[in-house]
Parts: C-alpha cells; sequence; structure tokens
C-alpha cells in the first residue's frame, strides 16, 4: 500500500465543539456537553452539578469542572425552557387564554411603550370562592423578583372559614406605588 496523498484535517461528528488545547487535552464545549446529559437533565431539571461531573466521569471516563457542568447545564436548560424573555412575549396570549377558558377571571396586561407596566390576574374560580366561603376582608403582600428581570409580585388573599389562606387574586407591578 502506498500512500499518495495527504489532508492534514481531520472530521469528526462533533465538529468544533472538542479542540485540542496547547497542553494536548480536550477543550470540550458546553454544545457537545449539553447532548451528552440532555436527557438526564429533560427527565430531572433539578440534575445537579456534582451528578452531572460524577455520571460523565463514571460513563465515559470524562473529568469535568465545575464551570463546565454548569454551562452545559445552562446551555440545556436554555434549549428546554427557553429564554426568559420569551416567555415575557406570551403575557397578552396568556390573558386572553385566561378569560377565555375560566369564566368570570379577570386578567389584563398594560404595557408602556414596548415596556412592561403592570399584569393583572383573578381567576373566576377565586373570586367565587372568596365571595362564597371566606371572611370579607383581603390582605395584600408583595415579595420583590431578583435577577434580570425588575417587579414586585403583589399576591391577594383572605381567610377561609377554617382560617386558612385562601388566594384571591395577584399583579406583577413595576413597584409599590399607588399608580401601581
Amino acid at each position: 500500500m502506498v500512500l499518495k496523498e495527504f489532508r492534514g484535517q481531520h472530521k469528526h461528528s462533533t465538529g468544533n465543539e472538542c479542540q485540542m488545547r496547547k497542553s494536548g487535552r480536550r477543550l470540550l464545549r458546553a454544545r457537545l456537553l449539553a447532548r451528552l446529559i440532555e436527557g438526564k437533565i429533560r427527565l430531572s431539571i433539578d440534575y445537579s452539578l456534582t451528578e452531572i461531573m460524577k455520571d460523565l466521569e463514571l460513563e465515559l471516563g470524562m473529568t469535568l469542572s465545575y464551570i463546565q457542568s454548569w454551562r452545559a447545564r445552562e446551555y440545556v436548560r436554555l434549549l428546554v425552557m427557553g429564554k426568559p424573555v420569551d416567555h415575557y412575549k406570551l403575557r397578552l396570549w396568556m390573558c386572553a387564554a385566561i378569560e377565555c377558558r375560566n369564566p368570570d377571571s379577570t386578567a389584563f396586561v398594560e404595557l408602556d411603550g414596548c415596556g412592561f407596566k403592570c399584569m393583572f390576574v383573578a381567576l373566576g374560580a377565586s373570586l367565587n370562592g372568596f365571595i362564597l366561603g371566606c371572611r370579607k376582608m383581603l390582605f395584600v403582600d408583595g415579595t420583590h423578583f431578583s435577577g434580570p428581570y425588575e417587579g414586585i409580585m403583589l399576591v391577594v388573599v383572605a381567610l377561609d372559614a377554617n382560617n386558612h389562606v385562601f388566594d384571591v387574586a395577584y399583579a406583577v407591578v413595576g413597584g409599590e406605588t399607588n399608580k401601581a
């Protein structure tokens, strides 16, 4: 056998996702790792980083750093659940669906130009439950969102006949002001 031509390129299924470092160790990309763990994350969204590291070492003999595991898990979560920004685009549709599917419900969104101003939801069953079986006193409490999206979630509750908390309505607002 005689070698007539040598091409110095090697192509494999991982493409540019698995490259060699100068030290000779493989540099794994988050997309490649994500493909390896996607099935397990789809089964359990709370698949921990230490479990990812242990499983890939046992199954494939791959030693991962904590940050590699985190990046792969976040990439899969993005694929499975989508971007949070995309969920905010569904607000108008969600309010219309709530009012259409739940009789006596009230749901609306107010937009400030392209931005979000406030959202209010009161399900018909909750309103009827308040009228028929709760004490006629409402309590309002709020919690601040943490992360990239600012705002406050306000919840309206009442006490039922057994002194249990009964959800009546909730709202998401930009701040705790009289306008909100």
